[in-house]
């Protein structure tokens, strides 16, 4: 369990994964000098494409952005909210947590990944669906060609929404695309991020009013 209440002491590491300029990326927890402890280690399956081939070709250790630090906390803070524990100054942070796990994975995304755009992989929004007003960190859905999916919105300027799902999307019978996984980003329209409880239920809200 680590108690945050200040700047928080986490790093990123890329390491080389392929000759394409792709790194791996990993969370990185380091402990203090003076112990015999090993720094703490959470590989996250996301991948990072390197601008600078020599760069990919080694490994690399970045702080944590004040962006990657806002998402981390928003995302912590909404799953205490959900499971009714206080609010306080201080955050305790378990990282063997399957949903802090998770988080991490989230964050790593936003930071590295590369969002695909979203043309052909979502149905055409009529507007018969209810406004959801949303903000970074915020939890939502997408109404995708294989159903309501969950994503996490991770960066909005103007029209333009960056999103990392949270579960995969088959599209398999479009050709553009291989498959689009869980924590892939994804670019949409203010208009096409919906409501979370679309896709915890795959059927329309209870309290939605269609207009």
């Amino acid at each position: 369990m680590i108690e945050l209440s200040g700047e928080i002491p986490f790093l990123w590491r890329l390491s080389a994964e392929s000759s394409e300029g792709y790194c791996s990326v990993s969370m990185v927890v380091p402990c203090p000098p003076e112990t015999d402890i090993k720094d703490l280690t959470i590989e996250t399956g996301v991948l990072s494409l390197s601008s600078d081939s020599a760069r990919s070709e080694k490994e690399e250790t970045l702080e944590w952005n004040q962006e990657d630090i806002s998402l981390f906390l928003r995302l912590v803070n909404q799953k205490q909210l959900l499971n009714n524990q206080p609010m306080s100054d201080t955050v305790r942070v378990d990282l063997t947590d399957p949903d802090i796990i998770d988080i991490i994975h989230v964050v790593a995304a936003a930071g590295f990944g590369v969002a695909f755009t979203s043309y052909g992989l979502l149905k055409q929004t009529d507007g018969s669906y209810p406004i959801h007003n949303f903000e970074i960190g915020s939890f939502a859905s997408l109404n995708t060609v294989s159903g309501f999916k969950p994503c996490v919105v991770v960066d909005v300027e103007d029209d333009d929404v960056v999103c990392v799902l949270l579960d995969d999307i088959d599209v398999r019978e479009i050709e553009e695309y291989d498959r689009l996984c869980r924590h892939d980003l994804l670019l949409v329209k203010r208009m096409d991020v919906l409501h979370p409880e679309f896709s915890e239920s795959k059927a329309k809200p209870s309290s939605a009013v269609l207009h």
